[in-house]
């Protein structure tokens, strides 16, 4: 199980809420050498998509046409972390 290397509590990659519980945008470490970025899903995402669509300034996500990665699936409006495409450094 990833969790995250960035002292920030509360942080559960697979937890998805429909009240915000960070700032779109947060951004933390996973053990698994990922950003993750916490943000608000515009639409339905499935779980293990791999091209999550992200809007920087806004914190929305979205399916399809992106690279981010979604672990677990969000319903529409859900909040939620998605992981960059990249390790760290790369």
């Amino acid at each position: 199980m990833v969790h995250t290397t960035t002292p920030t509590a509360g942080v559960d990659f697979d937890l998805r809420t429909t009240a915000q519980g960070f700032d779109l945008m947060t951004t933390v470490n996973g053990s698994d050498g990922y950003a993750y970025h916490y943000v608000q899903a515009n639409g339905a995402i499935a779980a293990s998509q791999t091209d999550v669509a992200l809007v920087l300034a806004t914190g929305q996500a979205s399916d399809g046409a992106g690279t981010y990665v979604s672990t677990t699936a969000f319903a529409d409006n859900e909040y939620g972390w998605i992981r960059s495409p990249n390790a760290l450094g790369v």
